[in-house]
C-alpha cells in the first residue's frame, strides 16, 4: 500500500514539473546570457545638492529558460551617489531576482551629487553590477557634478559674481535698494522652478562677445533645454535705476524682463545690448510706465509677448530683430504692443503718455499683423517709426512691410536661427544711425542690415 502511495506522489510531482511553463523553469546553465538595454547611463551636468531626472535601463533574458540573478547592486554601495530601484525595490542591492525567459526587468537610476569644492566640473561614476550563475556583467553611470553658490531668499548689496562657479536662485534673491549687484563676463545664473531675480538697486550684467552671461533655469536634461516656463523672471521694481545687460543670453523663463520703474526724467532706467532674450511663456520685455533703451538685441519663441510696453513710458529700439514665425506657441495675435494705458481694475485705466523710437528693427510672426497700439488713454501718443522690417497687411510709411514668408530673409527660422542669408532682403537697407557692430560684436559697414545680424560674406 505505501509502495502505490509514493508511487502516486511521484507521478504526481512529475506531472506537476513538466506542466511548468519552460520560460519559468529555472536554470543554472553558466552558458546563459543576459542583455542589458544600453551599457552606459549618462546624465548631463548636474547642481550639487539637486537630485536628477530619473533614466533607466533594462535587463533582458533572451533565453527559453528562466536566470537567477543573484546579485543586482551599486558599485559603491552605499557610498555612492547614485541610488537604484530595482523591479519595484529600493536598495543599495537586490539579491536573487528571478528573469524568466523572454521577460526582462526594470532598473531605474537616479543621482544626488555631493559639493566636492571645485570649482570646474568634475566627473561622478559608478556602475550596477549583475550577477548571475556565475557570470558578471555591469552597467556605467556617469554624471558630471558642478558645485555652485546658492543663493535663497537674499538680499544682495554690492557684490560681485563671477564665472568661477554658477549662482543659483532659489525662491528669490533681491538687489536692495541703492546697492549695485555686478556679473562679470561668463557668469551662469541658474534661476529654480518659480524662482525670480528682483532688482530695487541696479544690475550690471557686464558679458563681453567671447563670453557672455547666461541665465536660465537649473535643468539641464534634454527635454528642459528650451522648456519655456521654469522660472519666473528678472524684475525691475520701482525706484531701480541705472542698469544695463549686455551680451547677455535669458532664457526658458516667464517674463524676461520685467521692467516697472516709473520716475520723472526720461533717463533709460534699463539698457539693453548684445543679448537675447528667448523661450519665454509670457514676454520678452514687459515694461510699465518705464525708460527703456535696446539694441543690437534679438527676442524669439515667446508666447504672448515678444515686446508689451504698457501705460505709457520712453522706448527706443534699434538694430533688434523680434521674431515668433517659428515657434512652440500658437499665437497669431499681435506680439509686439504698445499701449499708454493699462486697466488696473474695475475698469479703471492707469494712463501716461508714450514715447516710442523704432528704427533698423524687424517685427515678425505667425498672425498677418504683427504691431498694435492703443491710445485709448488718451495721453500723448508720439511714435517715429524708421525704416523697420514689419510684419502687417497695411503701408507703414518709411518702413518695409510685408505678408511673404520669411520675408525678411533669415537663415532657418525653423532652427531659431534669425541671421541673414546672403540674399536676404533686410541686407543693405539700414540707415547709419552709427551703431558700429552687431549683435555678435561684428562690424557693421556703411550700408547697415536691418536687425540684429549683419550679414558678413566669407572672402
Amino acid at each position: 500500500m505505501n509502495r502505490i502511495y509514493y508511487f502516486i506522489l511521484s507521478l504526481s510531482v512529475l506531472v506537476v514539473l513538466s506542466c511548468e511553463p519552460q520560460e519559468e523553469q529555472i536554470s543554472s546553465d553558466s552558458n546563459l546570457s543576459l542583455i542589458v538595454s544600453s551599457d552606459t547611463v549618462l546624465f548631463d551636468t548636474l547642481l550639487t545638492a539637486k537630485q536628477s531626472l530619473t533614466k533607466r535601463f533594462r535587463i533582458y533574458n533572451p533565453n527559453s529558460k528562466a536566470v537567477e540573478i543573484s546579485d543586482i547592486r551599486l558599485g559603491k554601495g552605499a557610498d555612492s551617489d547614485y541610488s537604484v530601484i530595482i523591479n519595484g525595490k529600493s536598495s543599495t542591492s537586490v539579491q536573487n531576482e528571478v528573469l524568466f525567459g523572454g521577460d526582462s526587468l526594470m532598473v531605474l537610476v537616479d543621482v544626488t551629487i555631493d559639493p566636492q569644492n571645485q570649482n570646474m566640473p568634475y566627473l561622478v561614476k559608478d556602475s550596477v553590477i549583475i550577477e548571475w550563475n556565475g557570470n558578471s556583467g555591469h552597467v556605467k553611470l556617469v554624471a558630471w557634478g558642478q558645485d555652485a553658490n546658492y543663493i535663497n531668499n537674499e538680499a544682495i548689496c554690492d557684490e560681485v559674481w563671477t564665472k568661477d562657479r554658477p549662482y543659483v536662485i532659489y525662491n528669490l534673491a533681491l538687489v536692495d535698494s541703492l546697492c549695485t549687484l555686478t556679473v562679470e563676463p561668463g557668469t551662469k545664473i541658474y534661476i529654480d522652478n518659480g524662482a525670480s531675480l528682483y532688482v530695487q538697486g541696479t544690475l550690471k550684467i557686464l558679458g563681453d562677445s567671447g563670453n557672455h552671461v547666461t541665465i536660465r533655469n537649473t535643468r539641464f536634461d534634454e527635454n528642459f533645454l528650451i522648456a519655456p516656463g521654469q522660472w519666473g523672471g528678472i524684475f525691475f521694481l520701482e525706484g531701480s535705476k541705472n542698469n544695463e545687460i549686455r551680451y547677455a543670453d535669458i532664457e526658458n523663463g516667464q517674463v524676461g524682463l520685467r521692467i516697472g520703474s516709473p520716475d520723472d526724467d526720461s533717463d533709460y532706467d534699463v539698457i539693453v545690448s548684445h543679448s537675447t532674450i528667448r523661450n519665454m511663456s509670457v514676454a520678452g520685455i514687459l515694461a510699465y510706465t518705464s525708460d527703456v533703451y535696446a539694441y543690437n538685441t534679438q527676442i524669439y519663441n515667446v508666447n504672448q509677448y515678444l515686446v508689451a510696453n504698457l501705460a505709457g513710458g520712453n522706448y527706443k529700439y534699434e538694430h533688434c530683430t523680434f521674431a515668433n514665425n517659428t515657434s512652440y506657441f500658437i499665437n497669431d495675435d499681435p506680439l509686439f504692443v504698445f499701449t499708454d494705458n493699462v486697466e488696473v481694475g474695475d475698469g479703471e485705466l492707469l494712463t501716461n503718455d508714450l514715447y516710442l523710437e523704432m528704427t533698423n528693427s524687424i517685427i515678425w510672426g505667425r498672425g498677418d499683423e504683427q504691431l498694435s497700439f492703443s491710445n485709448a488713454g488718451g495721453a500723448a501718443f508720439d511714435l517715429f517709426l524708421t525704416n523697420n522690417i514689419i510684419k502687417s497687411q497695411d503701408e507703414i510709411d518709411g518702413n518695409f512691410t510685408s505678408q511673404q514668408s520669411n520675408f525678411p530673409g533669415f537663415v532657418d527660422p525653423v532652427s531659431f536661427d534669425f541671421s541673414l542669408d546672403s540674399l536676404a532682403y533686410a541686407r543693405d537697407k539700414g540707415i547709419d544711425i552709427k551703431i558700429i557692430d552687431d549683435i555678435n560684436g561684428m562690424p557693421r559697414d556703411e550700408m547697415p542690415d536691418i536687425g540684429a545680424f549683419e550679414r558678413i560674406d566669407k572672402q
